[in-house]
């Protein structure tokens, strides 16, 4: 084996190494307070604000299927007239239907938890969000892993889109937005935009409704 080889060999043994395992070591060490006392006493508070969403339902769909609910249904209040009447033609459900404007919400918001779930399903990092606390135990690491990824993301969202931060977060769902960051990032870039960016969005989003429908 030759020096580049050798050299392969060491990248190609790092490179297998799961980045929850290295997140795992990064919050592992913070949490040892040799990072200093207020990153150890922050990342208890949000160890334990994660364990307890997790404690608190059997169905890891539930909390994720609440964040969407809440993100849609604030979504959907802000609308003008006009968009909210494309999105109900789009749906193919009136005004009229299940209670007026509270149900073209219920419905919008069940159709993208549905649609975004069956998209995460599938991901490495949901397989170990449900992993938590079941029978197939993740290691030490990836568990702390874990909690960095929802710790950081949880961050952002309060960084980014405050409003929705402080609306979620009293019910720890904040701690799920790691899952479905992606997905949910145009809703609540919406939500928190100025009034004229949201005229703005809300022309577009007619136009495309609109030609999607004909």
């Amino acid at each position: 084996m030759d020096a580049k080889q050798i050299a392969y060999g060491i990248v190609d043994g790092m490179s297998s190494i799961p980045s929850g395992m290295y997140q795992g070591v990064i919050r592992t060490w913070q949490g040892s307070g040799l990072a200093g006392s207020d990153l150890k006493n922050r990342n208890r508070r949000e160890t334990e604000r994660f364990m307890r969403l997790v404690k608190a339902t059997t169905d890891r769909h539930e909390p994720i299927r609440q964040l969407i609910t809440i993100v849609i249904f604030d979504f959907y209040a802000k609308l003008d007239n006009e968009s909210k009447q494309a999105i109900d033609g789009k749906l193919g459900y009136g005004a009229g239907r299940l209670g007026g404007r509270v149900g073209s919400q219920f419905i919008l918001a069940q159709f993208i938890a549905k649609k975004i779930l069956t998209r995460i399903v599938t991901a490495e990092t949901f397989k170990r969000f449900v992993r938590v606390g079941s029978s197939l135990s993740l290691n030490l690491l990836m568990i702390q892993g874990l909690i960095e990824e929802a710790s950081l993301a949880s961050r952002r969202m309060k960084s980014r889109f405050p409003k929705t931060y402080s609306k979620v977060s009293r019910l720890n769902l904040d701690m799920v937005y790691f899952l479905v960051e992606k997905p949910l990032e145009p809703y609540l870039m919406y939500i928190n935009s100025h009034t004229l960016m949201c005229k703005g969005i809300q022309n577009e989003l007619c136009k495309i409704i609109s030609t999607k429908i004909r």
